[in-house]
């Protein structure tokens, strides 16, 4: 116990009845005591971010950062948010950068290990850049949820972010897979089209509708019939329908 909290200041006073007066208590002193104390873990939640590192990741995006930058910026503040929360102690994060290669550059760790001071969140800082091959990264997502429901059977669930910002290589391939990860009531899959600034000019509407149904149909769907998806050339905007997407599938605020 705090050493604050023992130092009882010397107004506080017992009357007849032999109770405390609470009202003189070093409120400051108890306050620090109760901080250490975090909730008990109530649910067992991984979060398996996947993230398009391509060659067109390291081009310029509506920022003038590239688009692997706004990646780690559209991050961190996902991250704060789930360590600020209550039930921080309840969230798993696993991050996997997909290109021609694929690297897990974190798996299984405690959103409250996670340092956003110090860690580089930009897929393409942890994979080469060219294609867009995504088979590979959601294989090793489907084996963590497994053994991560194998390790925390009681009351566990897992939530898959794919973000990307173009035209899967392997599309038919990750679609199967997801329609198999997505089998299981207790995964659900957010995926995002992070669309870019010049396709106004250069790409039709209909390959436009291309990459977002591309995008989208590997997604989950909501109790509304509506997807888990969101296709938006502001990162600002993805960032925000990501925690939305974790708050609700987590079902905290």
């Amino acid at each position: 116990m705090s050493k604050e909290i023992l130092k009882v200041d010397s107004s506080i006073s017992t009357k007849k009845t032999n109770k405390l007066d609470l009202s003189k208590f070093n409120n400051a002193a108890l306050s620090s005591a109760l901080s250490v104390f975090e909730l008990p873990r109530l649910f067992h939640q991984l979060v398996i971010f996947i993230l398009d590192a391509s060659e067109s990741m390291t081009w310029e995006g509506i920022s003038g950062k590239t688009k692997g930058e706004e990646i780690h910026e559209q991050i961190v503040p996902i991250i704060e948010r789930l360590q600020a929360s209550k039930n921080k102690n309840c969230f798993d994060i696993s991050m996997i950068a997909f290109s021609q290669e694929t690297n897990e550059f974190i798996k299984n760790k405690k959103v409250t290990e996670l340092n956003t001071n110090d860690f580089d969140f930009n897929p393409c800082s942890h994979v080469g850049n060219y294609k867009t091959e995504i088979v590979e990264s959601l294989e090793i997502a489907d084996d963590r949820i497994n053994n991560y429901f194998k390790n925390n059977s009681s009351n566990s669930q897992a939530l898959v972010i794919i973000l990307s910002d173009g035209a899967l290589d392997d599309q038919l391939e990750a679609l199967e897979i997801c329609k198999k990860i997505k089998k299981n009531n207790k995964v659900t899959i957010a995926s995002y089209l992070l669309e870019d600034m010049n396709w106004k000019n250069t790409l039709s509407e209909n390959r436009l509708k291309d990459f977002q149904n591309n995008i989208k149909s590997l997604s989950s769907i909501d109790s509304n019939g509506l997807h888990f998806f969101h296709s938006k050339v502001d990162p600002i905007e993805i960032r925000n329908h990501m925690i939305k997407s974790i708050s609700t599938v987590s079902k905290i605020n």
